[in-house]
């Protein structure tokens, strides 16, 4: 899971746009330039775009919190998920899929690989029982 997090920490810190408007810009900038091209998305206006695209490197900031609290590990999962899929699939109908950049797969896997890591781990005490219980 804290693989996860480093894919989607470090997302917006690449391209999101490959080529076209928006792809030498990040953050707002980036978000207004391929909102600009005048496709919509349903529900999606660029404020919201904006706002689930920096809740990709937060989540990530939030898989590494449930790791250290050894809580939450599946819904902060899930939640990552949500957010990156969400802001991918907006960025791909609006940039289009083959202008996706490099951030927007590193999220994509990232999402991916924390989820797989949260499905894949037992829970504490699992196998071998309780080490702290009284002999």
């Amino acid at each position: 899971m804290l693989a996860g997090g480093v894919a989607l920490v470090g997302s917006p810190l690449l391209r999101w746009v490959r080529r076209g408007p928006g792809n030498s810009l990040s953050g707002r900038d980036m978000i207004d330039a391929i909102v600009a091209l005048g496709d919509t998305l349903p529900g999606l206006s660029a404020a919201r775009l904006a706002v689930l695209w920096y809740l990709v490197p937060a989540s990530g900031a939030a898989l590494w919190i449930a790791v250290g609290l050894d809580a939450g590990r599946r819904t902060s999962a899930a939640v990552a998920a949500l957010v990156t899929m969400l802001v991918v699939v907006g960025f791909a109908r609006l940039a289009g899929v083959g202008d996706l950049g490099a951030g927007a797969w590193l999220a994509t896997g990232g999402a991916i690989v924390a989820g797989v890591a949260a499905g894949w781990r037992r829970p504490s005490g699992a196998a071998g029982g309780d080490t702290h219980a009284p002999a």
